[in-house]
């Protein structure tokens, strides 16, 4: 009898530690169509902070065709609905692969009524990408709101883009767009860089802003960071997942007056077949110091990792944790630019305190969204994961995911675009 008693107690901790035994959910509540569903993201509403706005951004594979912004205006009172499509507007339209939308900063242009979005990518008639700002504040109920292109006529027609942060790089007091693109129109090369669009000194909504650039290999998704090093110091930081060059690059300078065209480089990690995708600099392990959270896509071994990041960044060492290996798309045809997994961040689901934050993984290809939680939230040496998926869309590919508590009760709700699928689906946590 004690033998079978102590071999049901370490099944159950075993399943506890499987996450089959935990109570918490993600359930879904609500969902609404949007074809080829993509970014997602929560904004305040410009007209009342107190009310949370949901984006998504969509783009159509047909060369011939233009894409959409959506907008569902106070997201968190409309969630008791079984569907959403009647809540859906068009927030902008006409472009061509709109990829992030995020807000401006109020100190950029003196107002927070305006939204940033970052267009174009390597498909065939959508290459001519762009960054333009959409007046958020617009009722968008008849008409999408006004959109003001701020690079076209700057750039060469094949450029491309996914983030933007807004920083004085030039150091003239205004606030400049740091971002980075490629350019993969040639069959033999491609192009990547981080540049910079300086803001004009007048008319800046109006009047086309000019391009330099900084540094050759970052084509996507990167951090931005200013990173306190001392009460003196603080470092300005670049960390680029080049995904065409299967390159991580950190890039920083620690001058007083910062000169983005003079950073130092450090390549963390460049391995053969390993895509560079995503990351994010967050402390991961809860003992006080930042780590970098890399996603990496994979036609067949995917991975997410973690790196310790060392005192002295040109010389140290960073330690690398492997979280999970193994992502791939399903099937037995995968074609080039098929990959898992894609985006990551952490969270927190609810107002319970976690030494450690979750992870939260978007498959990209193999149409899963899954949440990674430490088996031990108090040891920081322990850099072992539960893995589960909360979500599998019924084909293809998926979104970028975004995570908020839109209805104010402590737990999140997870947005998750289904781009193959065409609907983006609503799930909250429970505890």
């Amino acid at each position: 009898m004690e033998r079978i008693l102590l071999l049901v107690a370490q099944g159950l901790v075993l399943l506890a530690l499987n996450g089959a035994a935990r109570g918490d959910s993600y359930v879904e509540i609500t969902s609404f169509d949007a074809d080829d569903a993509a970014f997602s993201a929560i904004h305040e509403n410009p007209n009342n902070p107190d009310q949370l706005d949901l984006t998504v951004s969509t783009f159509n594979a047909n060369p011939l065709s233009t894409d959409e912004v959506y907008v569902i205006r106070d997201i968190g009172s409309k969630l008791g609905r079984s569907n959403l499509n009647s809540a859906r507007q068009t927030l902008a339209d006409g472009l061509l692969w709109p990829n992030e939308v995020e807000p401006v900063p109020e100190d950029v242009f003196g107002t927070d009524r305006y939204w940033w979005v970052a267009n174009g990518f390597l498909v065939p008639g959508k290459t001519a990408g762009s960054i333009g700002v959409i007046e958020a504040d617009s009722s968008c109920e008849s008409h999408p709101a006004p959109y003001h292109d701020l690079t076209t006529g700057s750039v060469t027609e094949h450029w491309w883009y996914h983030r933007v942060y807004f920083v004085d790089v030039d150091g003239d007091g205004r606030k400049d767009m740091l971002t980075a693109r490629a350019d993969t129109s040639s069959a033999s090369t491609t192009l990547a860089e981080m540049v910079y669009f300086s803001q004009p000194r007048m008319n800046p909504i109006s009047t086309t802003w000019d391009v330099d650039t900084l540094f050759e290999g970052p084509d996507a998704l990167f951090r931005y960071e200013e990173i306190p090093m001392s009460p003196w110091v603080t470092r300005t930081a670049i960390f680029s997942t080049q995904y065409f060059a299967e390159k991580l690059v950190a890039s920083w300078s620690d001058d007083d007056q910062p000169n983005f065209k003079n950073l130092n480089h450090r390549t963390i990690e460049a391995i053969a077949d390993n895509r560079y995708f995503d990351c994010e600099y967050v402390d991961i392990n809860g003992d006080g110091r930042k780590d970098l959270l890399v996603s990496i896509n994979s036609k067949s071994n995917g991975q997410l990792v973690v790196f310790e990041i060392p005192d002295n960044w040109a010389t140290g060492t960073w330690t690398r944790h492997l979280i999970a290996e193994g992502f791939k798309p399903p099937g037995l045809v995968v074609t080039e630019g098929m990959g898992s997994p894609g985006t990551t961040f952490t969270f927190q689901p609810d107002g319970t305190y976690r030494n450690k934050p979750l992870i939260m993984l978007t498959g990209d290809d193999d149409s899963n969204i899954y949440v990674f939680e430490s088996e031990n939230d108090s040891d920081t040496n322990n850099w072992s994961y539960t893995k589960r998926s909360i979500f599998e869309a019924t084909d293809g590919t998926v979104g970028a995911p975004t995570v908020h508590d839109l209805d104010g009760d402590g737990n999140v709700e997870v947005v998750i675009p289904c781009y193959s699928d065409g609907s983006v689906h609503v799930l909250t946590y429970e505890p």
